[in-house]
């Protein structure tokens, strides 16, 4: 039994070395796949790529790495591997999607993309991304990918102007969300939320620690939105 025992720790420790090591040495594994997607080598991107992100779930404990979240990482920390990783989702959702068999593959790659995207500070960063590449390229399974541009937005929690008038959790802030979600369920209304999107989150974290930017939105800006939402709202949310 202790011979056992003493088996099982000793395969426990090589196992924990090499994760180690793995784990160290994970960003050039990264190069190396980025090197590989360069020179058009797709499957060797894919499997270096995949290498990465298994290390990455074993050493934060995640079953797989679709199971990958957000909360495994320090968000001040290791926010720029948290983009990086999302970036990587996205293209392995692009090769996968080049054939049919693995759209599957696919679509898991995009729900981590929209989840390592959504309310994070380069969530706009992200879809403009995703939005070029939907305005230029030909995808396979173009539904999938529309559908995950459209969840960057849905699964935010973000409204800058309001919230920057108002606040996180008040009421006029959480009418305004509904809002959002009335105008995403339109065509129509989905451009309006992408361009809301891309022009207050480059205006607003410019501006709110400007004296000048405070007075006019409590002045201007924030008399309109509470009309608006009293008056308006209830009309178009029923």
């Amino acid at each position: 039994m202790s011979n056992k025992t003493g088996r099982a720790a000793r395969e426990e420790r090589e196992r924990n070395l090499v994760l180690k090591h793995k784990y160290e040495n994970r960003i050039t594994t990264v190069r190396f796949g980025k090197e590989s997607l360069d020179v058009s080598d797709w499957g060797n991107a894919l499997a270096r790529w995949t290498d990465y992100l298994k290390t990455l779930s074993e050493a934060k404990r995640a079953k797989d790495i679709y199971s990958l979240r957000i909360q495994h990482f320090d968000q001040k920390k290791e926010l720029t591997e948290m983009l990086m990783i999302s970036h990587l989702y996205f293209e392995m959702a692009r090769m996968y999607d080049a054939h049919p068999k693995f759209h599957e593959e696919s679509r898991k790659c995009l729900d981590q993309f929209v989840h390592f995207s959504a309310n994070q500070p380069y969530q706009v960063v992200n879809s403009e991304l995703m939005r070029k590449w939907l305005k230029k390229a030909s995808f396979k399974n173009e539904a999938a990918f529309r559908l995950a541009y459209q969840q960057i937005f849905i699964q935010s929690k973000k409204c800058y102007v309001v919230t920057f008038c108002y606040g996180e959790n008040d009421v006029v802030t959480h009418e305004f969300r509904q809002l959002k979600d009335w105008l995403l369920e339109r065509h129509w209304g989905m451009k309006i939320v992408e361009t809301y999107y891309r022009h207050s989150s480059i205006v607003v974290p410019k501006y709110e620690h400007h004296f000048a930017a405070r007075y006019f939105s409590r002045l201007i800006i924030k008399p309109a939105l509470l009309l608006f939402s009293k008056l308006v709202l209830p009309l178009i949310i029923k």
